[in-house]
């Protein structure tokens, strides 16, 4: 019996990452936000950035983490819509983020770099997809974060989540209906509301793989809701 429950782990930890690299020959680039700020990308080390301008003019901050062998091109779509909000979007280039040190790496050179339009204290959300939904949990707490929005958070396979979240920190997991890598059914949404305070959690529909076409699709437009809500001055 254990065997098996090894193999099937397995299998589905490769099926997460043979999937992601796969999609990306189908991602459309662009984003579908319709925000009120123009966006720029620029390279750190180990990071990626989208960088807003327009609005208010100040910028809070949304650290991105990749899923299992995925690249940040494969969101880049999605992540410009976020950024169209007018939220500055740090993300780490790894394709390995479970552990959130990557994004806290991200996040911290984007306060430093862009500290003219985000500010000495900007609200900071952690965020990714798949293996970077359920390391975005151990993101926040490696840098304190105000929020956390988890996009289809794998919590079993490729990562799992260290502690619950500060009692303070708003925390949403979004789930698909069609998703069957990373449903919210039977682990991954107990495990993202037993590591959580102030938590909810949204059905949409899409398949696993929806956040690397264009904007995200359904799952797209309920991240961005959530960017909107607790990032947007």
């Amino acid at each position: 019996m254990k065997f098996s429950k090894q193999l099937k782990m397995a299998g589905i930890s490769a099926a997460l990452v043979s999937g992601l690299i796969m999609s990306g020959s189908a991602l459309a680039i662009g984003g579908g936000g319709s925000g009120s700020c123009s966006v720029d990308t620029e390279r750190g080390s180990g990071a990626r950035f989208f960088v807003p301008s327009g609005g208010s003019g100040n910028y809070n901050i949304l650290g991105w983490g990749n899923g299992t062998g995925a690249s940040v091109s494969m969101y880049s779509g999605l992540l410009e819509s976020v950024a169209e909000q007018c939220v500055l979007v740090a993300a780490a280039t790894t394709s390995q983020s479970g552990d959130g040190r990557d994004v806290e790496s991200a996040v911290n050179q984007a306060k430093s770099r862009y500290r003219g339009i985000v500010g000495s204290d900007p609200k900071v959300c952690t965020s990714g997809h798949s293996q970077g939904g359920g390391g975005s949990f151990n993101a926040a707490n490696r840098l304190d974060a105000d929020c956390v929005i988890a996009v289809q958070p794998d919590t079993v396979f490729t990562t799992r989540i260290y502690r619950p979240v500060s009692r303070d920190t708003d925390v949403v997991c979004i789930f698909s209906t069609g998703d069957v890598l990373a449903p919210a059914l039977p682990s991954n949404g107990l495990n993202c509301r037993a590591n959580s305070t102030r938590y909810t959690q949204e059905l949409t529909s899409g398949t696993h793989f929806a956040p690397t076409s264009g904007d995200g699709g359904a799952v797209g437009r309920v991240m961005r809701d959530y960017a909107q809500r607790w990032l947007v001055q």
